[in-house]
């Protein structure tokens, strides 16, 4: 009996003890518990800086969670949101919206962005908004939330930010040279322009197409062989905002050529037929830019074929006294050869016409086409794509090359040494 007396208050000491050891262990874990709860606060909140372009943005808002102790309990911590609305002022270039880089990789966000009549032009990401670009200028309103999510033990929740900004957005108008030779092209180009805005150019110079590269929207103007050398007024309208530039066109020294026959001779009938079928296509001009880098020969030479007269030259046929002019180079071919496109683009006409025999369009972009006479077999159809160096048909004993932007006649040796108005960026 003795001996179960003391196994029984050996027991009830160790339960006591344990009894103590927890309320000890309790008392600690939540006294320390109380500690971190009572120390949490706005400098345990992870970063709210965001930028809209360069200009920190205010919190107007927050909700988020504190986890104390791995979770043992939380914290709540909130700041209500008011209608404080943050004046960020004016900007001339499309705005850019920053978060820090520990918000890029563990936040997800919602930006809301109206205009002065309260229509939701933008809703979407930040990372969605990088790609935007607003269509006009004007004062806008914007709401940005940015979720921090539960990851690691880490606070969650989200920052609320709500501010204004004025767009006036400033187009830059470049030009490519303000003095170009006869059979060159004027190149322009427009940054900085509010999304859907229209670009207009009046000029003697000729008809230009604007089109999308190189993240502008580029104009190109053509200066044919037969443009009277003097200085002509380009005046360009982008976005409500306008500038006039100056451009002196150069005289040309070409040759005088002598040649035994016209090159594109025929009846009545066959010029008709051409006219109908060639000249609709000045007017027709593909938005998308397909030719890119130096132009090829068409031709390898001097294997296949060499210059007989080239652009611009003053061509005296049988005697004639009075010139006529090459819109493009003539090559004096072997024949069946192989004939290639100078640069990629799309086929638009591909047959054979009496005053050409066979006849290949390619429309490379912004109405820049490359017209291949006096084919012996043409290998491809309308609608092809084909990409420089691509067989698009077999030379006669003549082959003649022609670069046209719209209805003029360009210099196709610019546009295969690389140089001139077609290649400015």
């Amino acid at each position: 009996m003795k001996v179960l007396k003391k196994i029984g208050r050996f027991f009830r000491r160790l339960f006591l003890w344990l009894i103590m050891v927890a309320a000890m262990v309790v008392l600690l874990v939540g006294g320390v518990t109380l500690f971190f709860y009572q120390r949490a606060g706005e400098h345990n909140l992870p970063s709210s800086q965001v930028l809209f372009s360069n200009t920190a943005l205010n919190v107007n808002g927050y909700r988020f969670t504190i986890p104390i102790l791995g979770g043992i309990t939380h914290k709540e911590l909130s700041k209500p949101e008011d209608l404080t609305v943050q004046d960020l002022g004016t900007f001339d270039s499309q705005p850019v919206l920053t978060l820090s880089a520990d918000a890029s990789q563990n936040c997800s966000t919602n930006l809301s962005v109206a205009d002065s009549q309260g229509q939701t032009v933008f809703s979407g990401s930040v990372e969605e908004f990088s790609s935007f670009a607003f269509a006009y200028n004007g004062t806008y309103q914007a709401q940005l939330r940015v979720n921090w999510a539960s990851k690691n033990g880490k606070p969650y929740g989200e920052y609320f930010y709500q501010f204004r900004f004025t767009l006036d957005l400033k187009s830059e108008i470049a030009i490519s040279s303000e003095t170009v030779s006869q059979g060159d092209v004027v190149a322009i180009s427009v940054s900085g322009l509010p999304q859907g805005a229209a670009v207009q150019v009046e000029t003697e110079l000729g008809t230009a197409h604007p089109v999308s590269r190189f993240g502008k929207t580029m104009l190109y103007l053509p200066v044919a062989y037969n443009r009277e050398d003097k200085e002509y007024l380009i005046h360009i309208t982008a976005g409500g905002y306008a500038k006039d530039f100056t451009v002196d066109v150069l005289y040309n020294p070409f040759k005088k050529v002598s040649l035994e026959t016209d090159t594109l001779a025929g009846s009545e009938s066959a010029v008709q037929q051409y006219q109908q079928t060639v000249r609709p296509l000045y007017e027709t001009f593909s938005q998308e830019v397909m030719w890119s880098g130096v132009f090829q020969s068409p031709i390898e030479q001097p294997n296949d074929g060499v210059v007989l007269s080239d652009y611009g030259d003053f061509e005296y046929i049988g005697g004639r006294t009075s010139p006529s002019r090459n819109t493009g180079v003539t090559y004096k071919c072997h024949p069946e050869k192989p004939v290639c496109a100078p640069a990629g683009g799309t086929v638009v006409f591909a047959g054979n016409l009496e005053l050409t025999k066979g006849l290949v369009v390619i429309e490379h972009g912004a109405g820049l086409k490359t017209y291949l006479y006096h084919l012996s077999s043409v290998n491809v159809k309308q609608g092809d794509t084909v990409q420089a160096g691509d067989l698009v048909g077999t030379s006669s004993e003549l082959l003649q090359f022609d670069l046209r932007l719209t209805n003029q006649a360009i210099n196709p040796n610019l546009a295969m040494s690389g140089k001139g108005g077609l290649f400015f960026r």
